[in-house]
């Protein structure tokens, strides 16, 4: 048997995979020469670096029109994975900042056992961090797997990490069983596939010829996939985690999982859903069942968000809800390999191309938002003041009018209003959705978020049209030693506009990456 030969320029592109994962090493053993007590800055900072270093090495590696297999094809790098890869380092980055000063007095102080600022956390999402930029780039069923469980147990010990709170470690409970469930569900879709391609390789999987026998088990295989990526992301009936997940997690935990999670599930459900479509592994019924199920993931997502008081939880089913519109882009782009009567072969193709793009620039939108919005509540929890109801917030427009102002943008860039980013974001979506020929989809979409409205600008009218109620986040003054929590709040809130209005120059340089990688990736 004739061992692969690598060359050594192949392995430069595990670097932007390698530099999470060294910090992250870095950071547990900085944490312990820091002072007992005192200010956990410099861990920040060391996190910030390593997202700096990635981002740019990914944006040097990982840029080239067309996928390049690399390490014997474990890896398929391109302008795709460099683009998702900046949402998730951009998500690192706010979140790692955001938690700097979490549980700090006025006065600079940590009291001990409140705070969640320490080196067992941001080792841990740097962790979690390397295992999504491997998961964005894996081509080997193998590598794909290990990425997931790499990234997957590290969100699980993050879940539980508060330790004073019991929901924390319901909600790690919770979400660790169902996750070992989907896992198992996922590796036997993978080993399926195997057996009806004999190939572990997702690009041989899109060109292997299925033996009409083997078929069923390919289609069996396809399903199974399905189901442990659908879990990850959250769509309906695969939800129930969500919630108290979200729920029972610190804050900035929960923020990273809303947003380095869904974008790295994201990218394997659109490699792995090209591979399997190509093959026809999923077939029409499968393009069907995908559809059923974002619009289910619509209705329920939204219906939830509308009686939720808590905070996190209110996300969590904003989180669902955008499931769902990314999964009407999931369909567009799936409906090159399964037709539709009404569209015509190269109509579908450059749809689908289309739908690429808008789940990309989706995705990068909705981590800006979302991270941002969680970077305002990690802004506001100081001692023994948890936001756990929407009261908290109430008065928060005059008592610190900075925060409220980017909480208000981000939640309106999630509502989709345009001049956000999120506008944009949903306009690339349902555009590809309609040129697939599925109006009725983007139609429901559509009334789905005319419905979000209400619970997002619930938020806004809590803020600044309530009065503060004494002893909660709301009535805290603003607190200038806070400065990383700040620079994370004000850039989420400047990208989230700069994103929405476009063609500033900027909006347009990260189009152009948006676009290569959807052309390099739909073949």
């Amino acid at each position: 048997m004739t061992k692969p030969a690598f060359e050594l320029a192949q392995f430069l592109h595990l670097l932007p995979i390698a530099i999470p994962a060294a910090f992250g090493v870095v950071v547990l053993i900085l944490d312990l020469y820091l002072k007992r007590g005192g200010s956990k800055t410099p861990l920040a900072l060391m996190t910030a670096l390593a997202c700096g270093l990635s981002a740019f090495s990914a944006r040097a590696l990982w840029s080239g029109l067309a996928e390049t297999q690399v390490l014997g094809g474990a890896l398929s790098v391109s302008a795709f994975g460099g683009s998702l890869a900046l949402a998730v380092l951009a998500g690192t980055f706010l979140i790692g900042m955001a938690v700097a000063h979490h549980g700090q007095s006025a006065e600079g102080g940590v009291e001990q056992g409140r705070s969640l600022a320490h080196g067992e956390l941001y080792g841990l999402l740097l962790f979690a961090t390397s295992g999504m930029l491997a998961l964005i780039v894996a081509n080997d069923l193998v590598t794909f797997f290990v990425a997931v469980e790499t990234l997957s147990i590290a969100v699980y010990a993050m879940t539980g990490l508060d330790r004073r709170q019991p929901r924390s470690a319901e909600g790690a409970m919770k979400y660790f069983v169902l996750g070992a469930f989907s896992a198992g569900f996922l590796l036997y879709g993978l080993s399926l596939i195997y057996g009806a391609t004999h190939t572990m390789q997702l690009d041989e999987i899109a060109r292997a010829q299925i033996a009409p026998g083997s078929l069923p088990l390919a289609t069996t295989g396809g399903m199974l996939i399905l189901v442990g990526l659908l879990f990850k992301v959250g769509a309906v009936p695969f939800h129930a985690w969500v919630p108290d997940a979200y729920e029972g997690a610190p804050s900035p935990v929960t923020g990273f999982m809303s947003v380095g999670v869904k974008v790295a599930a994201f990218a394997a459900l659109l490699r792995i859903a090209q591979a399997l479509g190509a093959c026809g592994a999923l077939g029409e019924g499968g393009v069907w069942i995908v559809w059923v199920i974002a619009a289910i993931t619509l209705i329920a997502g939204n219906a939830g968000a509308l009686t939720q008081r808590n905070p996190r939880r209110l996300l969590a089913y904003s989180g669902i809800a955008h499931t769902g519109y990314l999964l009407v882009g999931v369909v567009a782009f799936l409906r090159q390999f399964s037709g539709h009567a009404s569209v015509g072969p190269d109509q579908l193709h450059l749809a689908a191309q289309d739908a690429t793009g808008g789940v990309i620039f989706y995705l990068i939108a909705y981590a800006f938002a979302n991270a941002g919005a969680f970077a305002v509540i990690c802004h506001l929890e100081r001692r023994g003041e948890d936001v756990d109801n929407l009261s908290d917030l109430a008065g928060l427009g005059h008592t610190q009018p900075r925060a409220a102002l980017i909480m208000t943008i981000c939640l309106l860039s999630l509502a989709g209003i345009p001049g956000t980013a999120g506008f944009l974001g949903k306009l690339w979506v349902f555009r590809a959705g309609i040129a697939t020929g599925d109006v009725g989809l983007v139609v429901l979409a559509l009334m789905a978020s005319a419905i979000s409205l209400y619970y997002y600008l619930s938020v806004v009218v809590t803020m600044y049209m309530k009065d503060p109620q004494v002893g909660t986040a709301g009535a805290s003054p603003e607190d200038p030693k806070r400065w990383c929590s700040k620079l994370s709040i004000a850039l989420a809130g400047i990208m989230t506009i700069v994103l929405g209005v476009y063609p500033n120059f900027p909006v347009a340089k990260l189009l152009d990456v948006v676009l290569t990688g959807a052309q390099g990736f739909v073949r």
